[in-house]
């Protein structure tokens, strides 16, 4: 009986935290990105007087350029996280199977990236220099260098639960590197694939401040950085209602992949965190 009511307040604790920082803040967002400037500017959670269903929604595309960021953004998450996924998977392949010290060391420096903060002004230097700054391939390889070692981490993790037999049996029957590598260890990455896929997707999605300093031309502005202008551009006016939509625009995509990925998080986790 005790255990049972322990149970009971712990779930309605995590119910009520969950009430107040997640669902209130969306149905806050939601409800008054139908309602007109007037109504928006109360900030009520009630439902609108006068809905306003295309309007809002119409004005933030049109105005705030939201298929251009859209666009950059998609470009600048799928090539980062394809780079990510590939070379991380077979630099993660080597490091979990060599056995030397100078590889172990390789590993720790590898993922010390996810502790240590990329230092802005060096890379703008840098970026400068090899003329990649302001554009797609700068801010591409710069996250494909900050998310590396996520990647290494969980994914040698993963590697090592996998049978160094299946490995050997393909290699006595004639089997190259790449070959074992490609047709035998990265289809059995699937799980974890999936995992650091989801996370960094959404890592560069939400991110604002590397595009703030790496982007330069407004054509190559990614939806959070033109969620920025535009909430600039009408915040003295308390447009709240453009902003309101602007922000569930900006989150449908992520959204909609976490709801349809959730399964694939919590067991990829688990299985790289086994023995990284």
């Amino acid at each position: 009986m005790k255990n049972k009511l322990i149970f009971i307040v712990k779930y309605l604790l995590i119910l009520i935290f969950t009430i107040c920082t997640v669902v209130i803040p969306f149905w806050l967002l939601l409800v008054n990105s139908f309602k007109t400037a007037k109504e928006a500017n109360e900030l009520s959670l009630a439902l609108p007087q006068e809905w306003n269903l295309i309007e809002n929604y119409k004005t933030v595309i049109i105005e705030g350029k939201l298929l251009s960021g859209l666009l950059n953004t998609l470009i600048i998450t799928v090539v980062s996280v394809t780079l990510l996924i590939i070379l991380g998977s077979l630099a993660s392949w080597v490091l979990a199977r060599a056995k030397t010290r100078f590889f172990s060391i390789l590993y720790y420096v590898f993922i010390s990236g996810v502790i240590f903060p990329p230092a802005i002004i060096a890379t703008i230097k840098v970026m400068r220099e090899l003329h990649i700054y302001g554009n797609y391939l700068g801010i591409i390889l710069f996250y494909s260098g900050i998310y590396m070692g996520f990647t290494i981490f969980f994914t040698t993790g993963f590697i090592k639960t996998i049978p160094k037999e299946l490995e050997e049996a393909a290699r006595i029957d004639g089997a190259n590197p790449l070959g074992i590598f490609f047709k035998i260890i990265f289809p059995l990455l699937r799980p974890i694939r999936m995992t650091v896929m989801i996370f960094i997707s959404m890592f560069i999605w939400n991110d604002f401040i590397y595009p703030f300093y790496f982007i330069s031309s407004s054509d190559q502005y990614t939806m959070m950085l033109g969620l920025y202008n535009f909430v600039s551009k009408y915040y003295r006016q308390l447009r709240w209602e453009l902003i309101f939509s602007d922000v569930i625009l900006v989150s449908i995509p992520l959204i909609l992949v976490f709801i349809f990925a959730q399964r694939t998080i919590i067991p990829g986790i688990m299985g790289g965190a086994k023995k990284g």
